[in-house]
């Protein structure tokens, strides 16, 4: 399926920031911080919100009797973390991202509508500039054409797979990609079981990955419970975020998330997919 003009938009943009600061595979995760992480909140338009990243739901940053909640203290701890991650100054950290969100023909839509899209195909992006160039993809791919015959118990009535990817015409890697996650509706996993028997009866070795921008951990524990090492026997073969230190050092969290991998280390993994 052809990608959205919206989406390649940040594509084009994810090019001309890299070829400006050339990343290598353990900083590909920078373009998308860059266009993706904001300081604004979207309510009838594009709004500041506190100087901090609006890492999740903006109704959690409160400020009570002058006490900043948990919340805005953490969200401050990432800002500052991430500052030094991308080389900016804290000060200025909320000028230089969201830069997708500032270009005028997606700044007035809803960003709900765009950035699902557009991370999923900075993911594939990040995967063609520094993965295995051996390896080819397709977005929004369709699952009966891959693997006739199958039934795919989905909530949507025509299913697409994110990100499928190929090497000799063979499918050794799936992709389930989500910006955020709802927690009471893991249609992450609910999609790694429908695809994975059908992609490993066509390969044995073929992997199945989410891969997200979730930053909140109840919902990333959901996912990760799902997958080993926490359930040996997983449809999903492990659970990426596109930089976990976000999470485990930005925002202190700690515990399972340690089993969270990084954009970095999917990019590794494209090598070894057969």
């Amino acid at each position: 399926m052809s990608r959205s003009p919206n989406a390649q938009l940040a594509v084009d943009l994810y090019k001309d920031l890299h070829a400006r600061y050339n990343w290598i595979a353990d900083t590909a995760w920078h373009g998308i911080a860059l266009l993706l992480l904001s300081c604004e909140v979207y309510k009838e338009g594009w709004e500041p919100f506190h100087n901090v990243v609006t890492y999740i739901d903006s109704n959690r940053f409160k400020i009570k009797e002058g006490r900043p909640s948990s919340t805005l203290r953490k969200a401050e701890q990432l800002t500052v973390y991430l500052a030094e991650q991308l080389d900016l100054d804290r000060a200025t950290l909320c000028e230089n991202i969201g830069l997708y969100w500032r270009v005028p023909s997606v700044r007035g839509f809803q960003p709900n509508n765009l950035v699902g899209h557009a991370f999923r195909s900075l993911i594939l992006t990040a995967l063609q500039v520094f993965g295995d160039p051996g390896v080819t993809y397709e977005e929004e791919a369709d699952p009966h054409k891959e693997f006739p015959g199958q039934v795919f118990t989905t909530r949507s009535k025509n299913p697409r797979i994110d990100i499928m990817a190929r090497r000799d015409n063979r499918t050794v890697a799936i992709l389930t990609v989500r910006w955020r996650v709802r927690h009471d509706r893991l249609d992450v996993i609910d999609e790694a079981m429908a695809y994975a028997p059908a992609a490993r009866r066509h390969n044995p070795n073929c992997k199945v990955y989410p891969v997200l921008g979730e930053f909140d951990g109840g919902r990333l524990r959901k996912v990760l419970a799902n997958c080993p090492p926490i359930f040996r026997n997983a449809a999903l073969d492990a659970a990426v975020h596109f930089e976990p230190l976000l999470i485990t050092e930005g925002l202190q969290e700690n515990g399972t998330l340690e089993y969270l991998r990084s954009l970095a280390w999917l990019i590794s993994e494209t090598f070894h997919w057969k």
